[in-house]
Parts: structure tokens; sequence; C-alpha cells
């Protein structure tokens, strides 16, 4: 059966952890959206590790990882990553990257620094190229891995883009970016991408249908999917369900089934509507228990309560077929626990989910409290040795959502996780 596996949330809620858990079970995984601004973490023997643009089943013995063409590949980036876990002894042999992805060029990440600090409205993006790529893209201005492992071609393709961007560059007052200086090393890593480079349509297609099981692993979160999610912050790419045939050209047939992974409670990262954020001491104290800094850009993420209004609308726009939560044992030290069960407006109580900011920034969220268990569940193997407040608290959430908890992490590693 091939699998989807998106986030529920805005970004951050452990699809790393999940698609490694889950990974075994698969012929191939494959990245079909976003760039290096996603990081998804990963405990190998111990170690944390955090990949940005490689397949979270890059770890798993013979599984093929598919970097797809949705994805825009910064390839220094990419080179970095292959060369940092092959020190660790994983072997890149069935890595597969897809000579018609796009290339986050060093102009990119210029013109979205300046773009962020010119707007009105602050998004709060990780400044690292992804927007302007994939504006190149839209724009009919791309430049592609298969053009980067053709020195001749690379050059003519990048070059009016370089001048143009200068330009533009230059009327902002910042410094332009100058061909030469980078140049060289992305042809350095065009050379050493070629013999990952495939047509990965076609090789999907032929996988698909020679019946190979197909995990999908998407970046980011539902809700910042540039359609569906709260516009403008949001980020450039379709996190929901239908990226995954934008971004790899197999039919929609070929995803069987669709999980979707919710932290036990909230974050955000960047600018936006948040209805369920907590502040002060609160704050502190759930960020400092999860840990919740960005594994790419470090920053401090907002943190608050679950939010069932919002969750239950990401379940009904993806299709979703059951839902894995986790960092649930975050939980086990906290007197009360609470979720947001529906938003007031005007008087009013409903539970919809408008991602327009105008009508998320006037609801009032409306809680329900649980009592905490108080006690470890880090070592829980199986859901009927959950403590009775725990299982409450689950089965609350899949009643609210009408759809099943079917995975629970209460830890980091691997083994740390519930299979209902």
């Amino acid at each position: 059966m091939n699998l989807l596996v998106l986030g529920l949330q805005w970004g951050d809620e452990g699809k790393g952890k999940a698609i490694d858990f889950l990974a075994g079970n698969f012929n191939v995984v494959v990245r079909y959206q976003g760039g290096h601004n996603a990081g998804h973490t990963i405990y190998y023997k111990g170690k944390k590790v955090i990949l940005h643009l490689l397949p979270s089943g890059i770890f798993t013995n013979n599984t093929i990882s598919i970097i797809a063409q949705g994805v825009v590949i910064n390839p220094i980036q990419l080179v970095k990553e292959i060369k940092n876990i092959s020190l660790m002894g994983i072997s890149t042999d069935k890595l597969i990257v897809s000579m018609n992805a796009p290339v986050i060029l060093p102009f990119h990440q210029k013109l979205d620094i300046i773009f962020e600090n010119s707007r009105y409205l602050k998004i709060g993006t990780t400044k690292r190229g992804i927007g302007p790529a994939y504006e190149d893209l839209v724009g009919r201005r791309a430049v592609f891995i298969r053009d980067l492992i053709d020195k001749d071609k690379f050059y003519k393709r990048v070059k009016p883009l370089n001048d143009y961007y200068s330009k533009l560059i230059r009327s902002y007052d910042g410094e332009e970016v100058s061909i030469n200086s980078y140049i060289d090393e992305y042809l350095e890593s065009g050379v050493f991408l070629k013999k990952h480079s495939k047509n990965t349509t076609y090789l999907l297609n032929e996988l698909y249908m020679e019946g190979k099981s197909i995990l999908f692993e998407g970046a980011q979160g539902v809700l910042l999917d540039v359609n569906q999610g709260t516009y403008p912050y949001v980020t450039s790419s379709n996190t929901c369900v239908g990226g995954v045939f934008t971004g790899t050209g197999l039919p929609h047939k070929a995803v069987e089934k669709v999980i979707g992974i919710s932290k036990a409670y909230t974050t955000r990262v960047g600018e936006g509507p948040f209805p369920t954020e907590l502040f002060e001491e609160e704050s502190d104290f759930l960020r400092e228990k999860g840990n919740e800094f960005g594994s790419t850009t470090g920053r401090p993420r907002r943190v608050g309560w679950l939010d069932l209004v919002a969750l239950k609308y990401s379940v009904m726009i993806n299709g979703v077929n059951s839902v894995f939560v986790t960092k649930l044992d975050i939980f086990d030290e906290f007197d009360e626990i609470k979720v947001v069960t529906d938003y007031e407006i005007n008087g009013e109580q409903n539970q919809i989910f408008d991602p327009s900011i105008d009508y998320l920034n006037e609801v009032e969220p409306v809680f329900k409290s649980f009592p905490g268990w108080k006690k470890s569940i880090c070592n829980v193997k199986t859901f009927d040795d959950l403590p009775e407040k725990t299982k409450y608290y689950i089965k609350f959430i899949e009643n609210y959502i009408k759809t099943p908890v079917e995975y629970i992490s209460v830890g980091t590693q691997r083994e740390q996780t519930i299979n209902r």
C-alpha cells in the first residue's frame, strides 16, 4: 500500500520521526515539494540528525530514496548532506534526484532577504531562497538540475538571470551577486550529482506499475499550503495531498492511504495567526519541555494548546485516514492539558477554520480541560498500558476529528512509538 505522510499543522509536527519509523515497510521514499527550508529530525543510533533535502528513508537499508521534481534544490546543501551522512556510514547508492527539479541560486537567497525586509507584512521566511526559486518556476525562468550537469548550458541559462536580478538587487541598494562567485562550486556540485540524477517521473511510474510500495514524505504542514493555508503567511508550495501529484508526476491512484502527523499541542514558526498561542510563563514551560526551537533556523517556536478546529480542517481537506500523534510525553508533568474545541466570533461559536487572517485574528478559542496523568509514558509500548487519563485525551481527539489515532510517539527514538 502506498502511503502519504503529511503534517497537519504549521510544520514541525515530527514527520521525520514518523517517516523513519514507517520507512522500513516500503521500497521507496519520496520527497515531492519544498526545499531546504524543511528540517526533518531523525535519531540514528542515538545521534540527532537533521535532514533538509534528503528523504528520511535514507537511513533505511534497501530503500530507494527519491527527491522528485516538485522540490527546489540548493545543490550545495544537497551535496553537503550526502557527504555528511556518508561519513556516518550510510549508503547513498539508492539516492535518486530528479533532473527536472529547479535549482536554487545565490541570488534567490539575496532576493528572499530583500523581499522579506521590504514587506509591509513580515512573513517570517527562512530566507533560504525557496520562494524566489518557485517564482522563477512559475515565471518560466527556472534553471534545473539537468542544466547544472551541463557546464555550457548552465552558464548560458544562469547568466541572463543573474544579470536581470543584479539590476533588481541594486534597485534595493543591495549588493549584487557575481556569477563568478559561485559558478565553479555549482558546476562541481553538478558533477557530483550527475550519478544520482534521473527522470524521476518515468522512474516513479515504473516503480508504481511494478507494484513497489511507495512512501511519500511531505514537508512543512497543511496550514502552510500556498492555496489552503493562512495566506500570506504560508510556504511557496502545495503541502496538501495535491502536491504529491504535481511534484512527482504520478496519478492520483498512487496514494492509497494518508497519515497526518500532529503534535499533542500546536506550534508555529514565523508570523501569522495562531488562535491557541500561549505567552509568558506558560509558553516558556511548554517550549522548554518540547525543545521547540526550529531545526532549520534555530528560532524559538511559538507554542500553544492543540487546536482541534484547525486539525479537523486539515483532516477534511486531505482525506486523512489516520493520525500519528507526536510528543505526547511532553505532557507527563502537566497538571492540566487543554484543547480548543470551538471558535467564538461575534458572540457565536463554531467549528470552522477559515484560513483568512482577518477571521483567525478575530476568533476567541473555546477550551476544554483535561487532568494531566502525572507520570512518565516514555517506556510504554502499547495503548492499553497508557494511563487512563492519557487514553481519554487520545480518544477525545479521535472522536472530535472523526479519524483514528493509529500511532503515538512517546519519545524521540524510533522504538518509542505505539502502534495501535
